[in-house]
C-alpha cells in the first residue's frame, strides 16, 4: 500500500494496535469458550453418567457359538 509518509505511519501504528487487539481479544474468547463451553459439557456428561442406573450384570461378554472351518470360506 503506498501511502504519504504521515499516512504510513498512523497506518504502522494502526495495524499494530490491530494485531494486539486481536490477540487479546481471540485469547479472551477462545479461553471463555473453552472454561465455559467445554467445562459445563463435561460436567453435564459427568451427572448424566452417575444419574444413569448400571444394569445388575456381572459381566457384558456375550458367547458367540463356535464357527465351522466351512463358515470361513465363503466370508462375503
Amino acid at each position: 500500500m503506498h501511502l504519504p509518509l504521515p499516512l504510513q505511519r498512523l497506518y504502522d501504528l494502526w495495524m499494530r494496535f490491530a494485531h494486539l487487539l486481536g490477540r487479546i481479544v481471540s485469547f479472551l474468547l477462545l479461553s471463555i469458550l473453552w472454561l465455559f463451553g467445554f467445562g459445563i459439557y463435561g460436567i453435564a456428561l459427568r451427572v448424566a453418567k452417575s444419574i444413569r442406573p448400571e444394569p445388575s450384570r456381572d459381566s457384558y461378554w456375550i458367547d458367540v457359538p463356535p464357527k465351522m472351518a466351512d463358515d470361513m470360506r465363503h466370508q462375503f
